[in-house]
């Protein structure tokens, strides 16, 4: 028998053909007329009006409607995979492009309407798609054709299964009374997170200080600084400002006001919004069955019960406690011999670990920038990322963005020349910009309906350090980690090769997204790589020297009780939160931060959970996954690219087993098929200073 992918065939399949292909063809016609030309693939709209915005989700949300009324009307006894199954699976390989030209603005349009238009569709939508969700009706179609059990291929059962579960976790097989219940609470959820969100990217709030009161951060900085208010400087919190003052200004009441300031970011908003999507997520959870959100949510993860998340990340922290503790200890001498006293805070965290490592590693962190202008960075990591997966990236010119900084990249391979994607860099911050880094899926890799590949394409958003008159945009060691490790984001997304939309690029299992990413860091602590991404930048030939070279590779453990307990702290929050009924947020960090930071106390009139954007961003319950993932890291850094973080081959082998599936497999499998065996702890720990 023919396997089935993604096509539609016979009299209803070609209903539901006709219907759609009416509906895209308004959309895309809507798209062509007004948005000028664009790369060849990529068919979302990167660039739109308020109104069209609003206009085009109209439109999907119809196209949307008519696709589940038709499946809907197949008769119980004439279901099939081409009436049933593959109208549903190319509806969202069509929708997902039109519907992230419709939200993604919102974290990156300069104009303010745009934003809130954006955020307005994006509450239609997902209202929509609640919906759609909770039909009875489409749910018995698809499971009628569930039972004939027709012999299908891995990817298209895995499908109908992903289908199956999904309606379940929604409660389409309990009563109507409960069904109503989870709508309500579900669209409710939605439209608080995007509220949350919103508050964020709008953040704007501004502090001034005297360059007394900036002791110790370049000149440069100060120079570039704006003069506010009573002839101060103005500093916002934006990473460009924030993580400067807080790893290099001498004066310990400037940083103490500027952590203060950062982890106050829209607390009269957000905290309020925070606990009322905690409340709920709870009462959804328990209408479907689960003692609290945390079990609901990581059913469906490699880690399966919230018990052995806690379990996991307690161990950890435990291992890691003597280690954490001597770090501390070092850390508050330090400040005792600089400042007179040893009352050690958040706020000194950042300043005194710089400055333990400087002493340490003998190497000034500000001459290590100088290496890493921006042009240097991006074609030596671009570079590295070719060779190591067998690509070839060429820079579209003049292509359609957002905004005038952003570029866009076309993916190829570079032995057969098969364009694979698309991916936009948008590397600087600007009001109203997503504020933290991310990686965005903006079209799916995915068979579409008349059997072509449809191009994946994403895109990089990131708030390094804007260039000046005087000099380029100089990145710190640990930013070049974080440009890595987001553009692991993108690879995985671009390399996959699913053939339906719901198994493309990064919908993996949320503890398991990050490992890809997180191993690809290594690469910024190993001497061939950092090599070939530096330049002085007044003499770009000039690479890394080797003193600096070996002092970045000692990073590897440098501090890693204390960082690892942060990450620790985020996940044990997140962790208890959601798994009650209600949350007192400043109350459980008060109590949570000192318990699990060796004694150091929350900052006082704080309660960083309001900035906290993981928690209405898709990693609710998820957060250990970064920890987790390390793990598994680790693990495959060390058995295939230590001592050879250039080998083409292991770089390809790495594609082919674990980019490429996406999520047509479970991680556990992608992780056997790649290791030849089950990942173990032994490299994760030897990361840690522990074996």
């Amino acid at each position: 028998m023919k396997q089935k992918e993604i096509a539609l065939a016979g009299a209803a399949g070609a209903a539901i053909a006709i219907a759609t292909k009416l509906l895209l063809s308004s959309l895309k016609s809507s798209s062509s007329s007004r948005d000028g030309l664009r790369e060849e693939g990529i068919h979302i709209r990167v660039k739109q009006s308020a109104s069209e915005i609003l206009k085009q989700a109209d439109r999907m949300i119809a196209l949307s409607q008519s696709v589940h009324d038709a499946v809907a009307a197949v008769p119980l006894d004439e279901v099939s995979y081409e009436t049933v199954i593959a109208p549903l699976a190319n509806l969202e390989a069509e929708e997902f492009a039109v519907v992230q030209g419709c939200v993604f603005p919102s974290l990156v349009a300069v104009s303010k309407d745009v934003r809130n238009a954006s955020a307005e569709a994006e509450k239609k939508i997902d209202a929509h798609n609640v919906k759609c969700s909770m039909r009875e009706d489409v749910y018995l179609v698809v499971k009628a054709y569930a039972a004939k059990k027709e012999t299908l291929s891995p990817q298209a059962q895995r499908f109908v299964d992903r289908l199956i579960r999904d309606y379940e976790r929604l409660g389409m097989n309990l009563n109507a009374d409960t069904r109503r219940k989870v709508e309500f609470l579900k669209t409710t959820i939605g439209e608080l997170c995007i509220e949350f969100q919103q508050n964020m990217n709008e953040e704007n709030r501004r502090l001034y200080f005297t360059e007394e009161e900036l002791a110790g951060l370049p000149k440069n900085f100060i120079q570039d600084l704006k003069t506010g208010k009573d002839n101060k400087l103005e500093v916002t919190l934006k990473y460009p400002h924030y993580f400067p003052i807080m790893e290099r200004c001498k004066v310990g009441a400037t940083r103490q006001a500027v952590a203060v300031a950062y982890d106050q970011r829209c607390m009269n908003e957000n905290v309020s919004i925070l606990e009322k999507v905690v409340a709920l997520r709870h009462a959804m959870a328990q209408l479907l069955g689960y003692r609290n959100h945390a079990e609901y949510a990581i059913a469906i993860r490699m880690a399966k019960s919230p018990s052995k998340v806690k379990e996991f990340l307690e161990s950890i922290s435990k291992r890691i406690s003597v280690l954490a503790a001597k770090e501390l200890t070092k850390l508050r001498a330090m400040k005792k011999a600089e400042e007179g006293n040893d009352l050690f805070g958040m706020a000194d965290l950042r300043y005194y670990i710089r400055k333990a490592e400087e002493e340490e590693f003998k190497v000034d962190y500000e001459t290590v920038k100088q290496y890493f202008p921006m042009a240097v960075v991006t074609a030596g990591l671009l570079q590295i990322y070719q060779d190591l997966l067998g690509l070839k990236f060429k820079e579209v010119p003049n292509p359609q963005v957002w905004h005038p900084e952003v570029q866009l990249y076309s993916v190829s391979d570079s032995e057969t020349g098969e364009r694979m994607g698309y991916f936009y860099l948008d590397l600087y911050p600007r009001d109203g910009k997503y504020t933290h880094a991310c990686v965005c899926s903006l079209q799916p890799g995915c068979v579409q309906k008349d059997g072509h590949r449809q191009l994946p394409v994403a895109a990089m958003l990131a708030n390094f350090s804007k260039p000046t008159k005087e000099k380029p945009s100089l990145l710190g060691h640990t930013e070049v980690e974080t440009y890595f490790h987001e553009f692991g984001h993108v690879m995985h997304h671009i390399c996959s090769r699913a053939s339906f939309a719901k198994f493309s690029g990064l919908r993996v299992e949320d503890d398991f997204v990050e490992a890809p990413s997180q191993m690809l860091e290594n690469w910024c602590l190993e001497s061939d790589s950092l090599k070939l991404m530096s330049g002085f930048y007044k003499d770009t030939k000039q690479s890394l020297p080797d003193d600096i070279c070996q002092a970045l590779m000692q990073k590897r453990r440098a501090f890693a009780g204390l960082l690892t307990k942060r990450q620790i702290l985020f996940g044990l929050f997140d962790q208890s939160i959601h798994m009650r009924d209600k949350a007192e947020t400043g109350a459980i960090l008060k109590e949570l931060v000192p318990k699990v930071m060796e004694g150091i106390p929350m900052l006082e009139g704080t309660n960083f959970s309001a900035s906290f954007g993981h928690m209405t961003g898709g990693y609710d319950a998820a957060y250990y996954g970064y920890l987790w993932s390390e793990v598994f890291s680790a693990d495959m850094f060390e058995a295939k690219f230590k001592g050879n973080v250039l080998s083409k081959s292991a770089g390809r082998e790495y594609r082919e087993k674990v980019l490429a599936p996406g999520a047509c497999k479970d991680a556990a499998v992608i992780l056997r098929d790649f290791l030849g065996r089950e990942p173990t702890e032994e490299a994760f720990l030897r990361s840690k200073g522990l074996l």
